[in-house]
């Protein structure tokens, strides 16, 4: 009988460690993060970044659980189960359910907007210089598309509430931005307000990003930084250690940095640079 015990002790004892070693990630089809179908599967940012933490941690069990995006926040909220996600934005509300890392899981540029190439010419912007979104609404009284209970951070969210004369074009329901970015294309819309990185997927899956060139917002912050955040229980933060360690290493190593500007058009690529050097900079003082 004490045999059984016996056997029955480290029968659980190895599920235990077996349960602790393992880390459960949220994924969501959501390009260019996570790319699951098209040509360019397997490279997005986010999943690269998880992949990149997988080969410094071998001693763990990465499981991946695709969710709806609508879905991911409220699952990884819930202390049920522990689910780890990158590039989360932290919030007061939810810190009361999530433990976030220390370090920024990833780094990207701010909201930008899209627009023709011949538009800019014909406007004579300057393709290399940050331009004012209420300037483009009220100067130039372009037509705006943007994604329906999207923000975009409070400074441009309040150009375009306080902007009542402007021509904009709001689109809800799912694959919103890429039905905006056919509008684009069809030049239904003149600017598209969104990330570059998802400006940059979509015109080069529909084949015309060559047309195109996006200029960063001054109303926009420089960065936008995401974390990685686990359901906020004892496992969760003890992953969020060990996730916060295995950080650290990674942003120092050149594939990680590849990661980052990967999905950036080529005018953006040395801005993102720029203002990595100078967050890193800063952070070093």
């Amino acid at each position: 009988m004490t045999g059984v015990y016996l056997t029955l002790f480290l029968f659980f004892l190895s599920s235990t460690t077996v349960h602790a070693k393992t880390i459960d990630w949220v994924v969501t089809d959501f390009a260019p993060y996570y790319i699951f179908n098209d040509q360019y599967a397997g490279t997005g940012r986010d999943e690269s970044v998880i992949s990149l933490l997988e080969e410094q941690l071998p001693n763990y069990t990465f499981k991946r659980v695709i969710l709806p995006s609508s879905r991911t926040v409220r699952e990884v909220s819930n202390p049920n189960h522990t689910y780890c996600m990158l590039s989360l934005y932290q919030s007061e509300h939810r810190r009361e359910h999530i433990a976030f890392s220390e370090q920024a899981s990833t780094i990207g540029l701010s909201p930008s907007i899209a627009i023709h190439k011949e538009l800019l010419h014909s406007l004579k912007l300057d393709p290399n210089a940050q331009i004012s979104l209420k300037k483009l609404l009220s100067e130039y009284k372009l037509t705006l598309g943007i994604s329906m209970s999207r923000s975009y951070g409070e400074t441009i969210d309040d150009v375009i509430n306080t902007n009542a004369d402007a021509s904009i074009i709001i689109r809800p329901g799912r694959d919103t931005l890429a039905s905006l970015t056919y509008m684009l294309k069809k030049k239904r819309i003149d600017i598209l307000l969104g990330y570059p990185s998802e400006h940059f997927y979509l015109a080069k899956s529909m084949g015309f990003d060559d047309e195109l060139i996006q200029l960063p917002l001054t109303e926009a912050s420089e960065l936008s930084f995401g974390y990685i955040g686990c359901t906020n229980t004892a496992q969760g933060k003890q992953h969020i250690k060990t996730l916060n360690s295995a950080l650290a290493i990674i942003k120092e190593q050149p594939s990680y940095h590849e990661v980052l500007i990967r999905w950036l058009p080529d005018n953006l690529k040395p801005l993102l640079e720029q203002r990595l050097q100078a967050n890193k900079n800063a952070s070093t003082k």
